[in-house]
C-alpha cells in the first residue's frame, strides 16, 4: 500500500487529513530536482556529518518544504497531546465515579454511569490509536519521499534527515503509549464490573420477575441487564480497524523492515570517532 493512498482512506477526520504530508507537493518540488546518474569517486552520495555541499534551488526548495512540513507535525502532535491530557483528567473523573482506586465500586456507581464511562473510553481509545497510526504514517511517508529523493538527487538524505526526525516532538509517542495502556485496562476493568453486576442480577433473578409481576420494574434491575451496545461503539471501532489494516498494509514495506536506512550505521559511526 503506497504512503499517499493511506492518506487518503476513510478514517481520517476533516481536521486531520491536511495534518499528513503533502506528498504530492513534495513529489512536485522533487521532479523539479535534475536527474543525476553520476557518483563520486568513492560511490558515496551520503552528506556526513557536518559536510557542506552546495545547494541547487530546487534542492533548497525541497529541502524547505520538508522541514515545513516537520513545523506542521510538531504543531498538531503536540496541540493534540495537550487536549487528550486534558481529556483523560476529565475521564477519571468520570470513572472514579464508578470505581475506586482499589478497583472495587464507587459509593455513586451505576450501571448507566458505567455504560457512559465505558462509551467514552472507548471513543478516547479510537482517537488515541488514530493518533498513534498519524505518526507511522506520516513517518513512513518520510522515509519514502526520502528515498525516492536520494534515488534522483546527487545528495543523499535519508540518514541523516532521519537522524533529526528522531529527536522530533511528534516522534515522542511516550505520553501516547501510556494514555493507550490506561484507557485500556480501564475499559476492562468496567466491563468486568458491568459482568459482577449482571451475573448478580441472574442470581436474584426470582426477585426481579416478582417486581415485573407485580407491573414494576426497577430502574436498577433495569440497567443490571443492560451493556454497552455494540453499535454505541462501532464509530470508534470502526475507525480503530480501518488504522489497524492501513498499518498491516505497510508492514512488508521497505520504509517499515528498514525505517531508519543508514541510520544505525551512521549513529555507530559517529560513537566510534568520539570515542
Amino acid at each position: 500500500m503506497h504512503a499517499e493512498k493511506c492518506m487518503n482512506i476513510p478514517f481520517l477526520t476533516r481536521a486531520t487529513s491536511p495534518q499528513f504530508l503533502c506528498y504530492k507537493t513534495l513529489k512536485k518540488c522533487l521532479k523539479a530536482i535534475p536527474e543525476y546518474k553520476a557518483t563520486t569517486a568513492n560511490g558515496d552520495t551520503t552528506v556526513k556529518p557536518g559536510e557542506k555541499r552546495k545547494l541547487t534551488d530546487e534542492q533548497r526548495l525541497f529541502l524547505k518544504t520538508l522541514n515545513a512540513e516537520l513545523q506542521k507535525f510538531n504543531r498538531f502532535f503536540i496541540s493534540a497531546e495537550e487536549d487528550f491530557v486534558m481529556k483523560e483528567t476529565k475521564l477519571e473523573a468520570a470513572y472514579r465515579q464508578v470505581v475506586n482506586r482499589d478497583g472495587s465500586r464507587a459509593p455513586m456507581f451505576t450501571m448507566q454511569r458505567c455504560r457512559d464511562a465505558c462509551r467514552a473510553l472507548a471513543d478516547f481509545h479510537g482517537e488515541l490509536v488514530l493518533m498513534e497510526h498519524w505518526v507511522s504514517l506520516n513517518y513512513t511517508a518520510l522515509v519514502k519521499i526520502l528515498k525516492k529523493h536520494d534515488k534522483r538527487s546527487n545528495l543523499s538524505l535519508r540518514s541523516p534527515f532521519l537522524v533529526s526526525v528522531l529527536q522530533q516532538p511528534f516522534y515522542s509517542t511516550e505520553v501516547l503509549t501510556q494514555l493507550i495502556a490506561k484507557t485500556e485496562s480501564r475499559f476492562r476493568k468496567l466491563n468486568a464490573l458491568i459482568a459482577s453486576r449482571g451475573n448478580e442480577a441472574e442470581a436474584n433473578g426470582s426477585e426481579a420477575n416478582g417486581h415485573v409481576a407485580n407491573g414494576v420494574v426497577a430502574e436498577d434491575d433495569e440497567d443490571v441487564v443492560a451493556t454497552v451496545s455494540t453499535a454505541e461503539v462501532s464509530l470508534s471501532l470502526s475507525r480503530t480497524k480501518a488504522a489497524m489494516e492501513c498499518w498491516n498494509g505497510l508492514k512488508d514495506s521497505d520504509s517499515i523492515k528498514r525505517p531508519l536506512g543508514d541510520v544505525p550505521v551512521l549513529l555507530q559511526a559517529k560513537r566510534l570517532r568520539s570515542s
